[in-house]
């Protein structure tokens, strides 16, 4: 297993704490077999492109959904049912698809990193209303240079590491070709190319109901918030800006109109 010494040491101390009941810890397991690396818990194998992954499942599945939902906003700003539609932009491994399928939603996925990607398919395999794409979400149609980092899930067009030509595609060309009527969430971690995903959205900004972004510090250390935030409102999102955990996010909501005693 690709495991450093002090990282082996962290998993067997995270197995004593999941068997000693402290810190609310469950058991995690790591399998390396020749169609990859998985992750055992809570019943569930789950393909991983990298062993150092199992520290997200240390509380056990469940919470990581939970964990999920939280950081994007999900049953806050927004709300999902089983007519909901999801892109999942930077769906990485396929955590947030199954997060969606709690709710019925519909998910189509995209993940450029070739190790993500892999996983991410064998992962929503085992759901009915999610499909995955080996694409970059960005402004434009075409072709761009993708860095590779997936050891800490952190591939991006701005990333340090390895780069190969990845397939780009906007969101407006993706909802007319799938002939798509509405967008209940744009759930996005593109690693500091925010502000990128939301210029390709173009004339199917009409179809989106709302926006989760992760805005951290990672175009290059800086966050892509402002940017972000100034997209989102000149399309008519009200704009929330949210440390949640770890994550620094920014959220583009557009409020229901309230509901008169008529009923209209």
């Amino acid at each position: 297993m690709q495991l450093s010494a002090a990282q082996r040491l962290k998993l067997l101390r995270q197995r004593l704490f999941a068997a000693l009941g402290i810190g609310g810890d469950v058991e995690v397991r790591l399998e390396e077999t020749a169609d990859g690396v998985f992750v055992r818990v809570d019943g569930r194998r789950i393909a991983v492109p990298s062993p150092l992954r199992w520290k997200f499942y240390r509380k056990g599945w469940a919470t990581r959904l939970d964990r999920l939902a939280s950081e994007y906003g999900v049953g806050r700003h927004v709300f999902l049912d089983a007519d909901s539609v999801v892109l999942d932009v930077g769906a990485n491994t396929g955590d947030f698809a199954h997060l969606c399928a709690r709710f019925g939603a519909r998910v189509l996925c995209f993940e450029p990193d070739p190790a993500a990607f892999a996983c991410l398919r064998k992962n929503i395999a085992v759901l009915n209303n999610a499909r995955a794409f080996d694409c970059a979400i960005w402004k434009e149609n075409g072709a761009i240079d993708f860095a590779l980092a997936p050891e800490r899930a952190d591939s991006s067009v701005f990333a340090e590491g390895p780069r190969i030509k990845k397939r780009a595609v906007a969101i407006e060309t993706f909802a007319r070709e799938e002939g798509l009527t509405r967008i209940d969430l744009i759930k996005c971690d593109a690693e500091g190319a925010e502000p990128e995903v939301l210029e390709g959205v173009g004339d199917a900004y009409p179809l989106v109901r709302a926006v989760a972004l992760d805005t951290g510090p990672e175009r290059k250390g800086k966050r892509t918030n402002e940017e972000c935030a100034a997209i989102l409102r000149a399309n008519g999102f009200e704009v929330v800006d949210e440390k949640i955990g770890t994550r620094w996010m920014t959220y583009g909501v557009r409020r229901r109109p309230p509901v008169t005693p008529n009923g209209s």
